[in-house]
């Protein structure tokens, strides 16, 4: 593991969530979510709402929970792979990590929970501030390539509204974009010797260079295809893992919708969480579920209850959560951290 200086070590959780991200939330992530929320309960009638959420199933909805909130322990698991003999952390670290980001992008506008996972990493594992950010995005580009596939497997099951197919053709070029992106990064880390060559001797050069040398590390993290393999099955797992919460979820309501509509719920709302939003993405949800649903022929009442309950049981165990996984990174990761500083600081 690259040695790095004291300023990128203790980058962390001072100064993480940048008042920038936070303005740029509640400028614009606020007011889209409010749009959506109007345009998703437009003309319904509440009581309907009500009736549904309290009429539904309390089995099947604590059974959707546990594959819903689950899907978070997988992508944790995921990044683990991801980040390989990089930054060998137990696997407990990587789910609380990720379980602590979606704590405080559930309260705080901008969605910093990811930059914020990045960084604790970052200091954790002693390395680059940017090659931590960078796996994050890596981690997240994995999301949004996996629900483009999935998508466009649903797609000559269901029809094909002019959103629908604007979803997909922007999905698909997002996924070869960040395709060509991601075998650049490897290309340029692995197989150029002068890429090579410049990250080998970046530790040496200044802060921006080590910051940029991290970058394109991070992007290319994955040295084998039982690596990649892994990463692909995780992302899978995630997302089959939330396609089951949602047909348990629809089946509460009693609409009967099939694992093929699931997925294809499961995939609308997955990329559509790409779009700026309040806190818990709040009102996006909504209109997504209406939308999704609506093309499955679910009424929007039943569809409003659906995400009325689906955040129900994600939104409020993570934030309750969140500060006690907090309390946990920074006792024993974080004091981890520091006795691994140390020993290294004597042994030189």
């Amino acid at each position: 593991m690259a040695e790095i200086d004291r300023d990128d070590t203790h980058a962390l959780p001072k100064g993480a969530i940048k008042t920038r991200t936070v303005v740029i939330g509640l400028v614009v992530g606020i007011p889209l979510s409010l749009l959506f929320l109007w345009l998703a309960v437009r003309g319904v009638a509440f009581d309907e709402v009500w009736g549904a959420i309290t009429s539904a199933n309390v089995a099947y909805v604590a059974l959707a929970a546990l594959f819903l909130i689950g899907i978070i322990a997988f992508q944790g698991l995921r990044w683990r792979a991801l980040m390989g003999d990089d930054a060998p952390l137990p696997r407990r670290t990587y789910i609380a990590l990720s379980y602590f980001g979606n704590g405080v992008s559930n309260v705080i506008p901008g969605r910093p929970g990811d930059v914020v996972r990045g960084v604790w990493l970052s200091r954790i594992a002693r390395l680059p501030v940017a090659r931590g950010l960078a796996s994050v995005g890596v981690d997240r580009a994995f999301d949004v390539l996996t629900l483009v596939i999935l998508l466009l497997v649903c797609l000559p099951f269901v029809a094909h509204p002019d959103w629908l197919l604007t979803l997909a053709i922007t999905g698909a070029v997002i996924a070869i974009a960040v395709l060509v992106v991601l075998t650049a990064a490897w290309w340029y880390s692995h197989r150029s010797e002068r890429g090579k060559s410049w990250i080998a001797t970046a530790d040496e050069g200044s802060w921006l260079s080590r910051q940029a040398a991290g970058l394109v590390r991070g992007m290319a993290t994955m040295n084998h295809l039982w690596q990649v393999a892994e990463v692909v099955a995780w992302s899978f797992a995630t997302w089959g893992s939330f396609t089951i919460g949602t047909w348990l979820l629809t089946e509460s309501l009693g609409e009967g919708v099939s694992l093929g509509g699931a997925l294809f719920v499961t995939a609308v709302i997955g990329l559509g969480a790409a779009i700026p939003s309040s806190p818990g993405q709040i009102g996006t949800v909504q209109w997504l579920a209406v939308v999704s649903l609506a093309v499955l022929g679910v009424g929007k009442a039943d569809a409003l209850a659906f995400s009325v309950l689906m955040q129900a049981v994600t939104l409020i165990p993570i934030t309750l959560a969140a500060p006690f996984i907090a309390w946990w990174l920074v006792t024993h990761q974080g004091s981890a951290a520091e006795r691994a500083a140390r020993a290294e600081t004597t042994s030189h």
